[in-house]
């Protein structure tokens, strides 16, 4: 892109009269002398880039506003930008976009908030309590779009319970609890209410309809699994009576076996069941489960980005498996569980047929 001194020039002059500033204030403010402040509203010279972010901070606009990019060009170009970023699975070079991301548009609240969640997630919890902090109370105090608020309020709470786990950071779970009281029920989410609310002959019923039935199922399997699958209080046997059952009712929603929303908790499921069977001591039906996990795990890693469900209810409904997470590898996970997590026996570990898995 080539660079139009005058327009920037124009724009950083027209910034500053609106802010009711003299250009010796604004030098001031910008520690540079009034002189460049007029050679750059002239168009004769043309602030570093290492001060547009700065400057544009400052005047609570965006990099490319200074640049003179329309409107629309900028738009484009950050959606574009923020694809790029979500589809990345590398940490080191999420990071890098994003800290760029921020410099140019420091105020749009959508790249505010997917550095804030960075942060959370790819940081020590203590070491960017502050800065997470702030962002979240720009975000609720400024920025008009509920979902982005919404969003910001559950990253929020899950970072206190980090903290809260964490201990010496002077959160406690009753932090976290406060926010979960501010978080909408589950009946007033945008699916729910969109497919009782869309009529059969508006455009989007299909979709709404079916993505109330994917989310609900979700949910319904997640709450079951936290409720019980680590909970003494049931027996193995029931254990894997409702998973088989959970697992039946996945397969019905999803006949053509692309298990869409649903992958995660396909594949854990699957794979707990080989737990279970461990613990009561059936090793050869626990090996039988955990082949079945990781060809599924297999199956989800080779699937394109995009795939469409051919299933009788979901029939048309396009799946992207970034929805699971853009850096989720099925594979990795399932590895860690068996490796790490389930209580499985040395012996069982380093047996031929354990090992021949992956």
């Amino acid at each position: 892109m080539s660079l139009n001194y005058n327009i920037i020039g124009e724009r950083l002059k027209q910034a500053r009269i609106n802010k009711k500033l003299t250009q010796e204030k604004l030098a001031e403010f910008l520690n540079v002398s009034f002189q460049t402040i007029s050679k750059w509203e002239r168009g004769d010279t043309y602030p570093d880039i290492s001060t547009l972010p700065e400057i544009a901070l400052f005047f609570k606009v965006s990099v490319d506003d200074l640049l003179g990019v329309s409107k629309a060009e900028n738009e484009e170009k950050l959606i574009k930008q923020l694809e790029a970023f979500d589809n990345l699975t590398d940490g080191k070079a999420r990071e890098s976009i994003i800290i760029e991301l921020k410099k140019n548009y420091p105020n749009d609240y959508r790249v505010i908030l997917r550095y804030m969640t960075h942060l959370i997630h790819f940081s020590e919890p203590l070491d960017v309590m502050s800065k997470v902090t702030a962002i979240y109370e720009n975000i609720q105090e400024n920025c008009s779009n509920d979902k982005i608020r919404v969003s910001a309020k559950r990253h929020l709470a899950e970072y206190y319970q980090k903290l809260a786990e964490a201990g010496n950071s002077g959160i406690t779970f009753e932090d976290c609890e406060k926010l979960l009281d501010e978080m909408p029920r589950m009946k007033d989410s945008q699916e729910i209410l969109r497919s009782f609310l869309y009529s059969e002959n508006h455009p989007e019923y299909f979709n709404s309809c079916a993505a109330a039935i994917e989310t609900s199922l979700n949910l319904l399997c997640q709450s079951i699994a936290h409720l019980c699958f680590y909970n003494s209080k049931y027996s193995v046997e029931y254990k894997i009576d409702i998973v088989n059952k959970c697992n039946s009712l996945i397969n019905t929603i999803y006949d053509d076996k692309n298990y869409g929303e649903a992958w995660r908790i396909i594949i854990f499921n699957t794979g707990h069941l080989g737990r279970l069977h461990f613990l009561k001591g059936e090793t050869d039906k626990a090996l039988e489960y955990f082949k079945k996990a990781a060809s599924l795990a297999k199956e989800f890693d080779l699937l394109d980005r995009k795939t469409v469900l051919k299933s009788q209810l979901l029939n048309g409904k396009e799946f992207d498996k970034h929805s699971q997470g853009s850096n989720w590898v099925a594979k990795e996970h399932l590895e860690f569980l068996l490796n790490e997590r389930y209580p499985l026996s040395d012996e069982f570990k380093n047996s031929k047929e354990f090992k021949a898995l992956f």
